[in-house]
């Protein structure tokens, strides 16, 4: 799997930069090719020229769209290969939480940041799009 996280693009917004700085640098010290915005919009914009296969973002923004808003962005416009999106908040009542898995988002981390916690689901995370891009990737059964 390390392989795997070298070569799979981690995309990161978050609101502030300290909380940026400290996300990608523990994705970077576990493997992975992570880089951070300051806002969905800046993620968004990017993911438009090069799309990233994990997404982790905030889920609310002073300006711009707000995290599920790019979750909708990012499923309508890249439904293949998958992108595995993980939205990050303090709002942690069910319904909050139910909202972000009806939107499309994956995975729903509460805050404060763990470190440990992020490295684990971003692990599933790449287990889940490896499962996906082998079922596209062997050949049917009749051939």
């Amino acid at each position: 799997m390390w392989e795997l996280q070298k070569e799979i693009q981690i995309y990161i917004a978050a609101k502030r930069q300290d909380d940026r700085s400290h996300l990608v640098d523990s994705m970077i010290v576990d493997g992975f090719n992570a880089t951070a915005f300051a806002s969905a919009d800046d993620l968004w914009q990017r993911f438009q020229v090069r799309p990233a296969r994990i997404v982790v973002t905030e889920r609310r923004f002073e300006f711009g769209p707000s995290g599920l808003e790019l979750v909708g962005r990012i499923r309508k416009q890249q439904p293949w290969p998958y992108v595995y999106v993980m939205v990050m908040s303090s709002m942690n009542r069910m319904e909050e939480i139910e909202q972000g898995l009806e939107a499309g988002v994956d995975d729903y981390l509460l805050k404060p940041f763990n470190p440990i916690q992020l490295r684990a689901r971003a692990l599933v995370a790449l287990r889940w799009l490896s499962y996906l891009d082998s079922l596209v990737q062997e050949p049917s059964a009749g051939q």
